[in-house]
């Protein structure tokens, strides 16, 4: 048997084997997940076994893996995105309906957007996000918006984060960024126009919970075109004030959503 090295628990033997799935890899041979998670070939064999049993994994008929239907049931149970998903589900079909383009659900995990949701259109323009998917926070508009309204340390982080290469927005410096962010914070949205394709453009609007701290973005990808990102703003404030009042926020007088009135 394998001798479980110093800090390596089973856990972390696990996480290994999970993290080396992904949706350009969702189907491994046991040879692979070994090499890609660094894990010995007989641990890896012996890890996919338990875990096939219990459901967590699958295994096809070829002897490779993918992940299993009882990993996903016991991910959702208690998770607060799923209570984010439920409440935010009804305004985003209602945003969908209106703009006829893609619509997302995201939250900041670390200095990336975790996309926890998201509603397709046919004929919508060029989008690379996936449910569970992630992208850098500071090259797309939920994680302008979210960076925004965190803490200064998550900013830093946030700010100091290489774009990928294939990022196509402007070369801003750490002292733009940061004006950038002030910025959002005042006017409670965020675009970023051509970021990742130049004919596509991303608007988000924030999601309270109940204390009115901001836990997630409502976010669409719009033809870059001048005009259709700005007319979306309005539309993106007014369900993210809805799915919000679901999350037990109430506005007050002193800080109303921008271009929803707060009631009297």
């Amino acid at each position: 048997m394998d001798k479980i090295q110093p800090g390596e628990s089973m856990i972390s033997r696990l996480v290994s084997i999970l993290t080396v799935f992904d949706r350009e890899q969702a189907v491994l041979t046991a040879a692979e997940i070994s090499a890609q998670s660094g894990l010995p070939i007989s641990t890896t064999y012996r890890v996919l076994n338990d875990m096939t049993q219990w459901g967590l994994l699958e295994k096809d008929a070829r002897g490779r893996f993918r992940t299993g239907v009882r990993l996903w049931e016991l991910a959702l149970r208690g998770s607060r995105t799923l209570t984010l998903r439920n409440a935010a589900l009804p305004f985003m079909e209602d945003v969908q309906y209106m703009v006829r383009q893609h619509t997302q659900l995201s939250i900041l995990e670390g200095t990336d957007i975790l996309y926890i949701e998201r509603l397709s259109a046919h004929v919508g323009v060029v989008n690379i996000t996936s449910v569970a998917g992630r992208l850098p926070a500071r090259v797309c508009s939920p994680g302008l918006l979210l960076a925004a309204f965190a803490s200064s340390s998550v900013q830093d982080q946030v700010i100091a984060t290489e774009p990928p290469p294939e990022y196509c927005g402007p070369n801003l410096s750490s002292a733009e960024l940061r004006a950038m962010l002030a910025q959002i914070r005042l006017q409670l949205y965020a675009r970023a126009d051509g970021w990742i394709d130049k004919a596509a453009s991303g608007v988000s609007a924030p999601i309270r919970d109940s204390s009115g701290s901001v836990v997630a973005a409502i976010s669409v990808i719009v033809p870059n075109d001048g005009t259709t990102p700005q007319r979306t703003i309005p539309i993106l404030q007014t369900a993210a004030v809805g799915i919000s009042r679901r999350l037990g926020w109430r506005p007050d007088k002193r800080a109303p959503f921008a271009g929803v009135p707060s009631p009297e």
